[in-house]
């Protein structure tokens, strides 16, 4: 009798402890992912995703760092100061051509936001009115940029006059310059609220073929943690899905949480602009899709231009063993 009663015990311990009573739940993994600039609406997918508690649900533990001036993005994922990353894509290119061993895994945007901005009385439209004009100059990205769009229209970096200048769009303002780089979701609606309508040059009308805001880990980590990458990317793709559904919302939730400087009404614009990028050529049930062909592209652009040394297979830039296998059209 006593052996039986010690075997029902036993028994009513086991199913005790497969019932999930008393037994420990393994905890989530820490994950970081470092930006390329603030923590706002330009990865809502992010934002939002970790504020529906989707990444806990896959057992991941995000942090979400925002950008600094003092670090670069890409050897903090080499060194595992983060697990994943956020660059454009010619970073991504430039990077892996010199040896970093680094691969992308998806993209938020098909298109980047780049793009050439004028007064709209100055009837600026074309890469080809652009001979002659003062032309802003901000960064090597956007120096880049400037002479790839003067190139496709058949022009030359010394048809131009360039004007170096900050981040400020006053100089565009006070007509020191006739045209500013910039971002289509940002400086013409600042141009726009301060009264003043605008001609935009978009970048990647005009020979830009780079994807823009690209997720990117190491060999290492695909390699080793292929699970994590695989949900990780599954809550922030379905985070840019559900963003999309309701910009204004959106907008308003990622201000009053992570961005208490921004404005609600230009980052719902914003995020309009980024539906626009991230689904223009795709739709919204590939968002984060890749194809080798605009790798190439970008791998091409880089090396005409004598960005990088040699030209790199495209296989070596990025993977997209963690999207869906489908592309657009099917």
């Amino acid at each position: 009798m006593k052996n039986v009663c010690v075997r029902m015990m036993m028994c009513l311990l086991i199913v005790a402890l497969c019932s999930g009573q008393g037994f420990a739940k393994e905890p989530p993994q820490p994950v970081t992912i470092q930006l390329n600039w603030v923590t706002n609406v330009e990865f809502a997918g992010v934002l939002l995703a970790k504020e529906r508690g989707w990444y806990e649900e896959a057992g991941i533990d995000l942090t979400i760092r925002g950008w600094k001036s003092d670090i670069s993005l890409i050897e903090e994922v080499i060194a595992g100061k983060a697990q994943i990353g956020v660059s454009n894509g010619a970073g991504i290119i430039a990077a892996r051509s010199k040896g970093k061993k680094i691969r992308a895994i998806a993209v938020q945007f098909q298109k980047s936001p780049f793009c050439l901005i004028s007064k709209k009385k100055r009837e600026i439209e074309t890469p080809a009115q652009l001979k002659g004009k003062k032309i802003g100059t901000k960064t090597s990205s956007s120096i880049m940029m400037i002479k790839i769009v003067l190139a496709n229209a058949g022009l030359a970096y010394n048809e131009i006059i360039p004007v170096k200048m900050g981040w400020d769009i006053q100089p565009l303002i006070d007509d020191l310059i006739d045209v500013c780089p910039g971002y289509m979701n940002s400086e013409p609606l600042a141009m726009k609220e301060k009264g003043y309508e605008t001609n935009l040059i978009p970048a990647f009308k005009h020979g830009y073929d780079f994807y823009s805001e690209v997720y990117f880990v190491t060999d290492t980590m695909i390699q080793k943690q292929p699970d994590m990458i695989r949900k990780f990317l599954d809550a922030t793709l379905r985070g840019w899905k559900e963003a999309f559904k309701d910009p204004a919302a959106t907008a308003k939730l990622i201000v009053e949480k992570y961005y208490p400087k921004g404005s609600v009404s230009q980052q719902t614009e914003s995020l309009k602009v980024f539906k626009f990028l991230a689904t223009i050529g795709v739709g919204e049930s590939l968002i984060g899709y890749m194809e080798r062909p605009f790798w190439q592209k970008g791998i091409d652009i880089l090396y005409k231009f004598k960005q990088i040394d040699r030209k790199i297979p495209a296989e070596d830039v990025f993977t997209s063993e963690f999207l869906k296998a489908e592309s657009p059209g099917k």
